[in-house]
């Protein structure tokens, strides 16, 4: 787990048009929340937000107008969808001593023998691990080493084994499989088929045309 610190600043000016022109001005809106206490709106540098969004944090320290910190945790992010861009953040406060629900992702380890050997395709099923555990243990990811897979064999769930954390959801849910390639059959060039022969067409002589002797 590693820490960032981000630096808030409250807003007082809602709305869908203050919001465009936060945007303009190069900060993103965002909402900080904290169970039992009133919503917090505040707006963020874009720069400093996008430099967070890179080091793959779980666990924020943010500053209030320079003055309050507080440690909380990202909910959610919502993106431009044309350029990508960040348009909204939500923040959750959290206790230390409380254990949260979070969501973190999960990276594969090493070639599968299945792929390098045999030829076969890996597909990731899972890539993010639902977990239960107190803010300081929340890990940045999941490593899970998936080197000795041949073909047909799949991880699951009930294969990870990550200290300090409960693993939430179905323990039989597949995270990773091995296949087997596709073979493409190649068809028959087909035979043109060949139609009776067409009669051969013989004139008639005329009639009145004498023969030739």
């Amino acid at each position: 787990m590693s820490e960032t610190l981000l630096k808030l600043e409250t807003r007082k000016n809602l709305g869908t048009l203050n919001a465009k022109r936060y945007r303009r001005e190069g900060m993103v809106p965002g909402i900080y929340y904290f169970h039992g206490q009133e919503v917090t709106p505040f707006t963020v540098g874009k720069k400093d937000l996008l430099a967070f969004m890179g080091q793959e944090s779980s666990l924020i320290d943010v500053v209030f107008d320079g003055k309050t910190k507080k440690k909380c945790i990202i909910r959610e992010i919502q993106f431009d969808p044309i350029d990508n861009s960040p348009l909204h953040l939500d923040l959750m406060g959290i206790m230390l001593t409380e254990k949260i629900h979070v969501s973190v992702p999960i990276h594969l380890l090493g070639t599968p023998t299945g792929v390098k050997n045999q030829g076969g395709i890996m597909q990731q099923v899972l890539r993010e691990l639902e977990i239960e555990c107190l803010p300081t243990d929340i890990p940045e990811h999941v490593d899970l080493d998936v080197s000795s897979l041949d073909i047909g064999g799949s991880v699951h769930l009930s294969d990870l084994g990550v200290p300090n954390i409960k693993i939430l959801g179905d323990m039989h849910r597949v995270i990773a499989t091995v296949s087997a390639p596709r073979i493409t059959e190649e068809k028959p060039v087909e035979e043109a088929e060949v139609g009776p022969a067409e009669p051969e067409v013989i004139s008639k002589r005329p009639e009145n045309e004498e023969e030739e002797e």
